[in-house]
């Protein structure tokens, strides 16, 4: 239980379906609430300090050890879900202000909304878009023609696409030490131009990065490929927190809010 999560057997289409599944099971038992103790439970504070507590206990120890590792196990995993499942029920609970009686649902809380259903956003697009993931390395010569990159694992994968690396050239600064360089290659019938941090997008969710090349000839250099095509959702869940977050320092707390005895 402690050795690495099989993150590839949940590839798409898996991953949408477990995702649709966790939403009806949080769902139903959200209608069931008054009879389920387990909702009860992840509306309770100590659910949400576990929760809490759980996140800055494994952010300490990555930050501290760098076992990055640790993000792909098992624990890590169950967390993650337990996380998003106390998310997912303070969002059902708290989206509507609550009035004095009880007897209908208030108004709409948007900037409760955008802080809280923007983390699960970000969150849940990294955690059910992990098995999407996937960093490649091409090693690319001069005049060469390239169609397979390796994967992280070793395993060779077939590009949809052709490479040819064109030309190469590295300026260097007063110092001797390289302070610029970049790639002309063809991907397929397009030409494109390769700098350190500026990617090529190949297609959506798809990015090509120039990560080395070589110090000695300059005869050939290395990419990355990297897919993510879950990113923007997180991207989009940081704006919507942000933009929250924004609106509360605002605007201040709502002190409406507060349950009337």
């Amino acid at each position: 239980m402690a050795g690495d999560f099989p993150v590839s057997l949940f590839s798409f289409p898996v991953n949408i379906l477990l995702l649709i599944l966790w939403a009806g099971v949080v769902i139903g038992l959200w209608k069931a609430r008054p009879k389920s103790g387990f909702v009860r439970f992840m509306l309770s504070p100590g659910a949400t300090y576990l929760a809490i507590g759980l996140f800055l206990a494994f952010c300490l120890t990555v930050g501290i050890t760098g076992f990055r590792w640790l993000t792909g196990t098992w624990p890590f995993v169950a967390f993650l879900l337990y996380f998003q499942t106390v998310l997912a029920y303070v969002i059902l609970r708290g989206w509507r202000r609550p009035t004095a009686t009880g007897a209908r649902l208030g108004a709409v809380r948007w900037r409760f909304l955008m802080l809280h259903v923007g983390l699960l956003l970000a969150i849940g697009s990294a955690f059910w878009g992990a098995p999407e993931t996937e960093t490649k390395m091409v090693k690319l010569f001069k005049g060469t023609e390239v169609s397979e990159a390796i994967t992280e694992d070793g395993r060779i994968s077939w590009l949809k696409y052709s490479l040819v690396l064109d030309d190469f050239n590295v300026s260097f600064g007063s110092d001797g030490m390289p302070s610029d360089y970049r790639a002309q290659l063809s991907v397929g019938d397009e030409k494109v131009t390769l700098r350190v941090n500026h990617p090529y997008p190949i297609r959506f969710g798809e990015d090509m990065y120039l990560s080395g090349y070589d110090t000695y000839a300059e005869e050939y250099c290395i990419l990355q490929i990297v897919r993510e095509p879950w990113r923007y959702g997180a991207l989009a869940g940081i704006v919507l927190m942000l933009s929250g977050a924004f609106l509360l320092f605002i605007g201040g707390p709502d002190r409406r809010n507060r349950q009337v005895e």
